[in-house]
């Protein structure tokens, strides 16, 4: 089988698309694929790694391929293969545009559907779209920035008026996040309301789209889910242990202090309430291959969503494949699964 990875692109997670990418090259099985990694730069050109596939390494936040070749027409060079594995994280990747794309010249992609992705990738979009499922989410406000203009709902509202309504309808500490932005890119933790006007300017150098969240005290708890034969599967329950004040880029790429807990250390019932409602959300979305579902367990046993990710981390370190081997799938396995399963498509 003829399979190309697509990795990097302009999203502002080209280094971990790029480390993720890399991971599943050392991980594939050689002897059932014939495999190209295709890299897209900042600035979204294609290049094939000529870099021979046997001898590439996993590469660290930082690296970046070497020994390439442009492609001149590159959804022309699509098209010779069986399957595209489509590996990058936030921009372009995870948000459906790539797979908008594929879709309509009909190739092959590992992915979800892009409507789906699209949602799920906006953060304000996948609560109003799940709350209607009576789905819990953390407490919000959101708002987004239209030209010069900030609004909330329905109305217009100036910066004081936004950090006004913040400090009456949520309790802090709150987290103020760009709506379209994952690996906690631009995530910040406020802990006083001097400090929200600041944030959220940051955020908007993200994303025009904002959300200022609640922080909910409990753990927290990630599901990896997989579709195989018309069925979801859901993984084992882990747990992440932030080494900073929560898991920043940092504290999932850099900081080695950072820990995950797998299987989470909860009670059955409490594992098989985030399983079933991992699923039922999948459902819900429309989602389908494969994707992470992040949750809250508080102290009093309530599961309140936190987000969905339809490309998540793919690093040998990254939860969701150490999900799917703690659970009896290997890597390798994992893989084979998601591949095989597109072939039946």
């Amino acid at each position: 089988m003829k399979l190309a990875i697509l990795f990097g692109s302009s999203t502002n997670e080209h280094e971990v698309s790029i480390v993720s990418a890399s991971s599943i090259i050392k991980n594939l099985d050689k002897t059932k694929y014939n495999v190209t990694p295709i890299y897209l730069n900042k600035n979204n050109e294609f290049y094939i790694w000529k870099k021979e596939i046997s001898k590439i390494d996993i590469l660290e936040i930082g690296e970046y391929p070497t020994n390439l070749e442009k492609i001149s027409h590159p959804f022309s060079f699509l098209k010779q293969f069986s399957c595209v594995f489509i590996m990058i994280h936030g921009k372009n990747g995870e948000d459906g545009i790539l797979a908008s794309i594929l879709s309509f010249l009909n190739i092959p992609y590992i992915g979800n559907n892009p409507v789906a992705s699209m949602i799920c990738m906006d953060k304000i979009y996948t609560k109003e779209v799940l709350e209607t499922h009576h789905i819990k989410t953390a407490p919000y406000l959101a708002l987004m920035k239209y030209n010069q203009t900030f609004i909330i709902g329905n109305e217009e509202v100036s910066m004081a008026e936004i950090i006004q309504k913040a400090n009456d309808v949520l309790t802090f500490p709150v987290f103020v996040k760009p709506a379209n932005s994952g690996s906690s890119i631009g995530v910040k933790k406020v802990y006083k309301i001097q400090d929200l006007n600041q944030s959220i300017i940051d955020a908007l150098k993200i994303d025009e789209r904002i959300l200022i969240e609640e922080m909910i005290v409990g753990k927290e708890v990630e599901c990896a889910l997989l579709e195989t034969d018309q069925e979801i599967k859901t993984s084992v329950v882990g747990e992440i242990k932030a080494s900073d004040d929560f898991y920043s880029f940092s504290a999932k790429y850099q900081n080695k202090e950072s820990k995950t807990v797998i299987p989470a250390q909860i009670s059955i019932n409490d594992a098989s309430k985030i399983r079933k409602l991992a699923k039922k959300i999948f459902q819900i979305l429309n989602l389908h291959g494969y994707s992470r579902i992040d949750f809250f367990l508080t102290d009093n046993h309530e599961v309140i969503l936190n987000e969905i990710n339809t490309i998540p981390g793919f690093t040998e370190i990254s939860m969701y494949p150490k999900l799917w081997e703690a659970s009896g799938l290997s890597y390798s396995e994992l893989l084979d699964q998601l591949i095989i399963e597109k072939a039946k498509k």
